[in-house]
């Protein structure tokens, strides 16, 4: 891979170079001390509660090889000076888009991103070096953090597009400037900022905004939202994927196998019938596959080679992951995020677990603004004939308990939660933990979690 020269940084980004040699290389950018590796350059940003200054010291220790500051500043290292880091990183990224020739995937939705991509990048590594944003680095930050990544090695970039007030996946798509864009879902998330679920779509739609002329729109056929997106593609290229009957990209004859086991399922399109394979139980990573064949096809990619590279395939952690528990139970740790659609989703997955005791942990599902109570309450609904039992962490569950009866109960803390699945479980458990990243459900599954299974 090539090395990015601190010269080049500096004039892509808008700053100018203090110190010697201007033609040092950096293996990459990093905003977090804490992670910096070795051969790094360290942008030191400003938010409301911390600013990156305070640890040039730290970033030093760690080996970092140059910084880009605000202010002048006594370093042996060479150093680049900004007015404004942010711009500075914004400006990066636009150029550093700009001059990329490959193609390029931007994805957003709801629910599934991260799983997503991580297919997408898989399938498209298959024809040459792909690029992706690492972890979950989807916002003002991370975005422009990952494009400014990007070098002439790569064939294939995949950039995960998130938001949380209304506006921003406008913003960022117009600076990433899709190839190919993916809307995977839309449902009652980031309600605090976004306000409401009609909002939310026309967010994630937004996407398209920045969509180059001749980009090619991703859509989810299943959607009740399809024919707004359709219509928002403004005569470009579309692409559907799901179910649906009109769906180009057709998921069909899906089944779930028995628990510990795979999802099975045929991909149909033109007239062609790919059988497939993936690890999992939830039928939505079924779907999340499905669009990344329909990414796959847009690009023009030979479908049926990349079947195989499914049932290699390990999605991210804390996704649906199973783990041996407590006596000899099951433990399924979906405690990476929560909102009220990927709940329904967790729970349609114990539905079809079969004749193994369905025991529910819930934290609480964050950002959903003035809708937060009615929410939790429906998820209590909804969870009634899915479960044996729902045990829930945090007061907004409380309203919806009498929509569970005998099966919900509520606990003032984790640990009391902890000491009643001690009492509660054995062979013939299954557990299922799950809820809002802020609520720390990990703790949970990291407590009652043995090893893999």
């Amino acid at each position: 891979m090539n090395l990015l020269k601190l010269e080049d940084i500096a004039i892509k980004g808008g700053g100018r170079i203090l110190g010697t040699p201007i033609n040092l290389k950096v293996k990459g950018i990093s905003i977090d001390s804490r992670t910096l590796e070795k051969g790094e350059l360290f942008l030191a940003l400003k938010g409301p509660s911390f600013d990156g200054h305070d640890f040039l010291k730290e970033a030093l220790k760690k080996g970092a090889s140059s910084f880009v500051v605000e202010k002048k500043v006594e370093l042996k290292n060479p150093y680049i000076l900004v007015k404004d880091s942010h711009k500075f990183l914004h400006n990066l990224a636009k150029k550093m888009r700009q001059e990329f020739k490959g193609n390029l995937v931007g994805i957003t939705g709801s629910n599934g991103k991260t799983s997503t991509k991580e297919i997408i990048f898989s399938f498209l590594s298959t024809e040459g070096i792909c690029h992706k944003t690492m972890g979950n680095r989807n916002n003002q930050i991370g975005v422009p953090l990952s494009l400014s990544s990007l070098n002439q090695d790569f064939l294939f970039s995949v950039i995960e597009i998130g938001t949380s007030f209304i506006g921003e996946i406008k913003k960022l798509s117009k600076l990433v400037r899709p190839n190919v864009a993916l809307i995977t879902n839309a449902s009652e998330s980031h309600l605090e900022g976004l306000g409401t679920i009609e909002s939310v779509v026309e967010e994630k739609g937004s996407i398209l905004d920045g969509l180059k002329e001749d980009g090619i729109a991703i859509l989810p056929r299943d959607s009740a939202f399809f024919n707004v997106w359709s219509k928002k593609a403004r005569g470009k290229k579309i692409v559907s994927f799901g179910f649906h009957k009109d769906s180009q990209i057709l998921l069909r004859n899906l089944k779930v196998e028995d628990i510990n086991k795979n999802l099975n399922f045929e991909i149909n399109y033109e007239k062609e019938k790919i059988k497939c394979q993936m690890k999992g139980i939830g039928i939505h990573s079924a779907l999340n596959a499905c669009s990344a064949f329909a990414v796959a096809y847009a690009l023009g990619l030979d479908l049926e080679k990349l079947s195989p590279e499914l049932s290699s395939l390990n999605l991210p952690e804390r996704r649906l992951s199973m783990h041996k528990s407590l006596k000899d139970s099951i433990l399924i740790d979906d405690s990476y995020n929560a909102n009220p659609e990927s709940m329904k989703r967790s729970l349609d997955v114990m539905l079809n677990i079969g004749s193994k005791r369905r025991i529910f942990v819930a934290g609480e599902m964050k950002e959903l603004g003035n809708e937060e109570e009615l929410l939790h309450k429906m998820i209590c609904k909804y969870a009634y004939k899915k479960v044996d039992e729902f045990l829930c962490v945090g007061e907004l569950w409380e309203g919806g308990l009498k929509y569970l009866h005998e099966k919900g109960r509520h606990f003032d803390s984790k640990l009391d939660l902890l000491e009643y699945l001690e009492e509660r479980v054995n062979s013939n458990t299954v557990i299922m933990v799950k809820g809002s990243r802020s609520t720390g459900m990990d703790f949970v599954a990291d407590k009652i979690k043995v090893k893999e299974c």
